[in-house]
């Protein structure tokens, strides 16, 4: 993945989240708001933190060499994301369905810009 195309997801992807924080926020009370927030910080953030993992990944290809505890820090990053989302959950601070609706704002974010591509190449 192109850093500039993670960027752009990034953006389009936190400007979406806005509205839907804000709804859960007024129609549901502020645990659905912080957990819309909460799910969609890390959905965006575990793909800016893949993008750069792919940069290194694709470095292997290339022949260059990569640091050796590369592989260590994807563990790391899984066993981060994991344990955010079971530190929220378990804190029942945010609303599960909310967290879930705050997750699932990166898969429309990335069909609509691989439409979009697939636009110009037909």
């Amino acid at each position: 993945m192109g850093r500039e195309l993670i960027r752009r997801v990034v953006v389009v992807g936190a400007a979406g989240l806005l509205p839907l924080v804000l709804g859960g926020f007024l129609a549901i009370g502020p645990r659905a708001g912080l957990g819309v927030l909460a799910g969609g910080a890390i959905a965006l953030g575990n793909l800016w933190l893949l993008g750069r993992a792919s940069d290194r990944a694709l470095g292997l290809f290339a022949g260059r060499r990569i640091h050796p505890l590369w592989m260590l820090s994807l563990g790391v990053r899984y066993l981060a994301l994991f344990s955010a989302l079971a530190l929220l959950l378990w804190s029942g601070r945010v609303d599960p369905v909310a967290l879930i609706v705050g997750l699932s704002i990166l898969p429309p974010v990335l069909i609509g810009y691989a439409l979009r591509g697939s636009r110009g190449v037909a």
